[in-house]
């Protein structure tokens, strides 16, 4: 039975001193448990090459004190899946009385003469010496088999309490009744067994103190009893006559104290219905009231809100008259503006188109000096190769004589704008020979402009300096090239 000081928790101190007991055992059964295998280990290697196991031997005692092991093993696993097979545990109890046996040959005389057939009677001491040893190994394996059963929920506490000595020697007839119940019934509890055989004789005793015996006592009211002995529950057990009355009084003063107790209860209800109804009919005065006051608040906000409305229309109006004449007068200053611009557009058209013709002149004047440049420089291309190279000095015709004074004599009367438009127009000539692998010598591309070596060079060095960093550059001269190429074709 579960008592109070069973319910309290361990302390901390028992807690590790058990635990430090549990390693030591544990310690202490795997010593034992090697010491008996390794004696059994011998013992069995001896008798196994007695009898003519040769190189076998070595591995008989393994087979055997292994065997039990692993027996014992696969029957917990087995019971762990649920598949129990009572077979394993019956074979590992076979090889355990067999190693017992087997170690007690061990212990068996050597024959003599006077004994050639030695049996287990005639040296006790050496059998049971011998015996000890897988003794302390099979016990070892069933402790560890039991703890890991427990440990693992894998058996069932089929277990039956035992009946107290003191109670055999003190109430022997009664005690075997007790014990043949839980037996009979399968009562494992020998607390709960107390119980039954406590409310049993309480029963008998009422029963006896009400009709005298259990033989004079009503069928129904006997048959519980009976029943007791098939292991089941008793009912209350009956009341004596004077129990009765006395329970039949406190029943009737029950009913008087309940009836008072309704009586009460009516008065209360009464008593808070009433009230409840007064309450009521003052919260349905007060509801009332503040209803009224909410519609005389709602009604007053109607006409609050009507009269505003009536300022806030009187106001968008007069905001709606400001926003068009302010509309008007953005319409007409608006109108005023698009003239101004359109004025503005016209003049600023008339200016660009003064301009564009401005520079349509100057680039007439443009394409009038570049084709001076290219029939100074078709006519340098069509002379003998002789003669441009300086081998050959014919005499050149009149009309390029004068072509070629005409520079030199107009030189020095040439504006700075005049003469920076020519040596750009000589640039882009002499890239655009370059670009077609002809170029010309300094003095002879001097001479096609009327200037002399010195100038012909620096600008032939322009145009290749150019031609390298300026990309618009060359492909203004790459185009006067196919020009040039079109035009003699």
């Amino acid at each position: 039975m579960t008592t109070a000081n069973s319910m309290k928790a361990p302390s901390r101190g028992s807690v590790i001193a058990f635990r430090f007991l549990t390693a030591a055992i544990i310690i202490g059964a795997a010593i034992v448990g090697a010491i008996g295998f390794a004696g059994s280990y011998d013992s069995l290697k001896e008798l196994a090459e007695d009898k003519g196991f040769g190189g076998f031997s070595y591995f008989l005692p393994v087979g055997v004190d292994a065997g039990i092991v692993v027996l014992l093993g696969l029957d917990l696993w087995l019971t762990r899946m649920r598949i129990p097979m009572p077979l394993m545990r019956q074979a590992a109890w076979v090889l355990t009385v067999a190693t017992i046996y087997f170690n007690a040959n061990a212990g068996i005389p050597e024959p003599t003469v006077t004994n050639p057939y030695p049996s287990l009677w005639d040296d006790p001491v050496a059998v049971g010496m011998h015996s000890v040893l897988p003794l302390l190994f099979v016990a070892t394996v069933e402790a560890a088999r039991h703890a890991v059963r427990r440990l693992a929920h894998l058996a069932e506490d089929n277990s039956m309490d035992k009946v107290r000595t003191s109670r055999w020697f003190l109430d022997p007839l009664r005690t075997f009744g007790l014990w043949r119940r839980m037996r009979l019934w399968e009562i494992t509890s020998y607390a709960k067994a107390l119980l039954r055989e406590r409310e049993r004789l309480v029963y008998l005793y009422r029963l006896r103190a009400r009709y005298g015996s259990k033989r004079k006592a009503p069928v129904e009211v006997a048959l519980p009893l009976r029943l007791a002995d098939y292991g089941e529950p008793l009912p209350a057990p009956p009341l004596t006559k004077r129990e009765e009355a006395e329970q039949a009084e406190a029943e009737a003063r029950e009913r008087a104290r309940e009836a008072e107790r309704e009586a009460r209860a009516r008065q209360d209800r009464a008593a808070r219905q009433a009230e409840e109804q007064k309450r009521r009919e003052a919260e349905r005065e007060d509801r009332e009231a503040r209803e009224k006051a909410e519609r005389e608040a709602r009604e007053a906000e109607r006409e609050a809100a009507r009269d505003e409305h009536e300022r806030e229309m009187a106001r968008l109006a007069a905001e709606s008259e400001a926003r068009l004449r302010e509309a008007r007068e953005a319409a007409r200053i608006k109108a005023e503006e698009r003239e101004r611009e359109a004025r503005i557009e016209a003049e600023r058209h008339a200016r660009e188109e003064a301009r564009r013709k401005e520079e349509e002149q100057v680039k007439a004047d443009e394409v009038q000096r570049r084709e001076a440049a290219r029939a100074a420089s078709r006519s340098w291309h069509e002379q003998p190769r002789e003669t441009r190279e300086g081998l050959v000095d014919p005499s050149p015709a009149p009309s390029s004589r004068a072509s070629q004074a005409a520079p030199s004599q107009s030189g020095g009367s040439l504006s700075r704008e005049e003469q920076k438009a020519q040596r750009e127009d000589a640039e882009l000539h002499a890239a655009s020979l370059i670009l077609a692998d002809s170029r010309p010598t300094a003095k002879d591309f001097g001479s096609l402009y009327g200037q002399g070596e010195t100038w012909g060079g620096d600008r032939l060095r322009k145009a290749s300096k150019r031609l390298g960093s300026d990309a618009e550059f060359r492909d203004r001269a790459e185009k006067l090239r196919l020009e040039r190429m079109l035009t003699s074709t």
